[in-house]
């Protein structure tokens, strides 16, 4: 048997590794080609104000990275999550089965115009398994929103005149004289660089049946249900409230606000009549066989006028704490008896009518470094309604302290149109020198200590080892090339890598396929625990459970598609009918054009949660 020589074994070896690469860097741009990015609206006219779906669509893959969303500034823009949407399909060609499966990624987001007029969504960069696609631009018609005799949005201030850093109340109230179903507010004062808006009642409410919280930007706001006269009409009324602090002077026309909501615009035909009854808002709809038909209506609100002043130069203290309004400070100390060196937590309080925009007097302009230590560290502060609460640990050095001086806060009086200055009181203390204070006590270090000695380890020196057969023999040999062996081996080593390639592709989407599955109600549990939850979102979660635990596709899934396989399944006949009333109700909401209400939206959480764990003890 002739023995090749070494070289010749190696040249083979690198030829292979490189067809391989070849091959498998052949595969990853052929699968990179079908990857494609896409901007869909669900419409593609509105009014401002009025809230729009768009998906960013990657298909081609199962996950992407967010795209970056800051060159929409003529929208607000709204994260509503992502979710996959692959789909598998078995088709017959000529007689041979052949199951295709399509990798879908899509990111859906909630955007609400801000001004009239054609406005584009530029093209947004996606970066999908390390590569980056872009989407082609979007332009839509944006209109001027405008109100009815029926639906009515105001802004009141108080007051209408004021000066920079003053607190203004701002009321917000819907006046509603017909049934709406759901409603979104946009309050473009909020996101002003030249307000700080902060909501009156965030934290509290929502308990009564007249009280709900409404979101607004990042931010939720307690509103009142009432009842009000606006020009000789009764309404209901919802109204809430901001603080509204103008970081600067000048004359303001506020920004628009408006409220989108969904009115009953007619009625249409049902094609058969639904045999379920007792859903709320939709009573009409399965007791009868009309459909009520919705439609989306933006209300605009008034624009008022805001005349802020600048503060006073004359009289302005040095150490103004930015502070307009009527306010006070008051300070409290425990423990007042102590030995020199003990911690003193010194609380201090301000109150008044934006207490939360004080900051901490600084303490080292009343309190003398030779007699108090005034650590740099400061705990949090906490508020309390108008109160903002200071604590601080300060140490005493000197036995000859009796008290901790007053600490002063300079602030400016609108009424009386002068700066003042509000002052603790001072509190008594009791010092005693009742043991050696060490710098450590007095400056507040920790004592230092001590580095242990390292000690160097000695280690020898590694033998060396001697002999004919610990060398290796570096002279070349001749050789003749045997380059024509690639000729035989390349044709079936190519075959056999595309067969390993789709054999291991096939393999990794059947493992996909059916990790999706039994991770199936996990995910639609984790989407539907979603605070933010829509309509739109809960439909879908739906959807894709169905879909991947019944292999179709979740985007135009309907009951007649599920039917069958459910009958297959033998599923309770109680449970189909479930399932179909969830489907129908889902759909209805999609016809309506938005998303019910919120107690709409938690009953049927549950009742979609409910259903897919019953459904669970019939697959396989």
């Amino acid at each position: 048997m002739k023995n090749y020589p070494k070289k010749t074994s190696q040249a083979f070896l690198l030829t292979f590794i490189l067809l391989s690469l070849q091959l498998f860097c052949a595969t990853i741009l052929f699968a990179a080609a079908d990857i494609s990015v896409e901007t869909v609206l669900d419409r593609q006219e509105a009014s401002i104000g009025e809230p729009l779906s768009m998906q960013i669509q990657v298909n081609g893959a199962d996950s992407a990275q967010p795209p970056d969303l800051s060159q929409l500034v003529d929208f607000t823009v709204q994260e509503r999550g992502g979710q996959g949407n692959s789909s598998t399909s078995v088709t017959n060609i000529n007689g041979k089965w052949e199951r295709i499966t399509r990798h879908a990624y899509f990111f859906n987001y909630t955007i609400t115009p801000k001004r009239a007029g054609r406005l584009t969504i530029p093209a947004l960069a996606v970066e999908v398994e390390g590569s980056t696609y872009d989407t082609e631009p979007v332009t839509i018609t944006v209109t001027e929103p405008a109100e009815t005799d029926d639906l009515k949005l105001r802004i009141f201030l108080s007051p209408g005149k004021c000066y920079v850093g003053e607190p203004v109340t701002m009321t917000v109230t819907w006046f509603v004289g017909q049934d709406v179903n759901g409603f979104e507010f946009q309050l473009p004062v909020v996101d002003d660089p030249r307000f700080s808006a902060v909501p009156l009642n965030s934290k509290t409410g929502g308990s009564s049946q007249d009280e709900i919280k409404i979101p607004i930007g990042s931010e939720a706001v307690v509103a009142t249900k009432g009842r009000g006269e606006f020009a000789g009409r009764d309404f209901l009324t919802v109204t809430f409230q901001y603080l509204l602090l103008p970081k600067e002077a000048g004359s303001f026309t506020l920004p628009q606000a408006t409220v989108a909501c969904q009115t009953v615009s007619g009625f249409r035909q049902s094609p058969r009549r639904a045999p379920f009854k007792g859903f709320g808002n939709f009573d009409d709809f399965f007791g009868n066989s009309s459909q009520p038909v919705y439609r989306t209506q933006v209300v605009p609100s008034n624009t008022p006028e805001l005349t802020v002043l600048p503060l006073p130069e004359q009289d302005k203290p040095a150490d103004f704490s930015g502070l307009v309004g009527n306010y006070s400070i008051q300070s409290d100390a425990a423990p007042q008896n102590v030995n020199i060196g003990d911690p003193v937590t010194l609380t201090v309080t301000v109150s008044g009518p934006y207490a939360r925009q004080a900051t901490l007097p600084d303490l080292s302009r009343f309190l003398p470094a030779s007699s108090f230590k005034i650590p740099e560290e400061i705990a949090a502060d906490d508020m309390e309604d108008n109160r903002k609460i200071f604590t601080q640990t300060i140490r005493v050095k000197d036995t000859s302290v009796t008290a901790i001086p007053p600490i002063a806060l300079s602030y400016f009086d609108p009424a009386k149109k002068n700066y003042q200055l509000a002052s603790t009181a001072p509190i008594p203390l009791t010092v005693h020198a009742a043991r050696v204070v060490t710098a450590t006590d007095a400056e507040g270090k920790t004592a230092t200590v001590g580095q242990k000695e390292l000690k160097a380890a000695e280690k020898g020196l590694a033998p060396n080892y001697a002999g004919d057969d610990a060398l290796i023999d570096q002279r070349a040999e001749s050789y003749r090339p045997g380059w024509w062996l690639l000729l035989f081996a390349a044709p079936p080593l190519l075959f056999f890598l595309i067969g390993l390639v789709r054999f291991m592709k096939s393999r990794k989407e059947n493992g996909r396929e059916k990790r999706q599955a039994r991770h199936a109600l996990a995910t639609l549990e984790r989407q539907l625990a979603s605070p933010a939850l829509s309509a739109e979102n809960l439909s879908f979660a739906l959807k894709e459970y169905l879909a991947v635990k019944l292999d179709k596709k979740a985007g135009a899934l309907t009951f007649h598609d599920v039917e069958p396989a459910l009958a297959a399944l033998r599923v309770d006949a109680a449970l189909v009918l479930e399932v179909r009333e969830l489907l129908t109700r889902f759909e209805t909401w999609q016809y309506a054009g938005q998303n019910g209400t919120a107690p709409d939206i938690e009953q049927f959480r549950a009742r979609t949660l409910a259903a897919a764990r019953s459904l669970e003890a019939y697959f396989p």
